[in-house]
């Protein structure tokens, strides 16, 4: 299955991803609580995907280290937030290659959102 990153700074959120991730027979490459550490993560671990809430530790959102990641990849990103504010859905609107999905996220929708960024044809998805 795939390596993915889980970028997200509430602990106990994290862990439920992990191991509902893990259930499904992925591998979990780094658990980061901010967006500096994950750009560190990215480049360590090259993950297949990364799982990444918007607001986080540190100066930086997930929406700007995505920018910076898409500079040397394409990696298929699943967006989550609490948060969907007009501002911030415009931002996610403007990247491609992302899922974004609105917490509390529900097992299903985790599994069909990893599922359906990993396919083949997720290069054209769009928000």
């Amino acid at each position: 299955m795939a390596n993915i990153l889980i970028v997200e700074d509430e602990a106990i959120v994290a862990l439920e991803n992990k191991m509902n991730l893990s259930a499904l027979g992925h591998k979990i490459s780094a658990i980061t609580s901010s967006a500096e550490n994950a750009l560190i993560a990215f480049h360590e671990k090259t993950p297949d995907l990364i799982l990444l809430d918007i607001k986080l530790k540190g100066t930086m959102d997930g929406i700007e280290a995505i920018h910076e990641i898409r500079k040397h990849s394409p990696v298929p990103v699943i967006f989550i937030s609490g948060n969907s504010d007009t501002k911030t859905l415009q931002r996610i609107s403007e990247i491609s290659n992302v899922i974004y999905l609105q917490k509390p996220i529900l097992v299903d929708e985790l599994t069909n959102a990893v599922n359906t960024m990993l396919s083949k044809d997720s290069s054209a998805l769009t928000f």
